[in-house]
């Protein structure tokens, strides 16, 4: 476990009364400067957990869309939904993911398609309007 982004995460899930918005931001820099692909697991774990809010799956999906790449689409996906269940927009989340699409058109489209052709995959219309961006 990297010990950096797990301080870090602690000061994200912190209550905004021990750490205003710029302290956040601050330490999510510092998160993202110090993950690596070796971090992956530590940062989807981040995403799934119970104590990310919406703002953190989105900040989140930055690094993991770039080191991860197309790899975890499923998960960014789940994120991805389920902050569109609490009512938000995801425009950065979409960002995110439309600049992975555009940075590795080939290989996000062969993993597109797999996951949408697969029966047990929840996420296909997020794949259908990600396959768009591929070109």
């Amino acid at each position: 476990m990297n010990e950096v982004i797990a301080k870090e995460l602690e000061i994200l899930w912190s209550d905004f009364s021990e750490n205003d918005v710029e302290q956040k931001l601050e330490s999510f820099e510092r998160l993202k400067n110090a993950a690596t692909k070796v971090d992956l697991p530590q940062l989807i774990s981040a995403l799934k957990s119970g104590k990310s809010d919406f703002w953190i799956r989105e900040l989140l999906s930055e690094p993991i869309s770039e080191l991860g790449r197309s790899e975890y689409l499923p998960e960014l996906f789940e994120a991805l939904e389920r902050n569109y269940d609490e009512g938000h927009d995801n425009e950065g989340f979409c960002f995110f993911l439309t600049e992975l699409a555009d940075s590795e058109p080939e290989s996000c489209k062969k993993n597109l398609l797999k996951l949408i052709e697969s029966p047990d995959f929840k996420y296909k219309k997020h794949a259908e309007w990600l396959l768009e961006f591929c070109e």
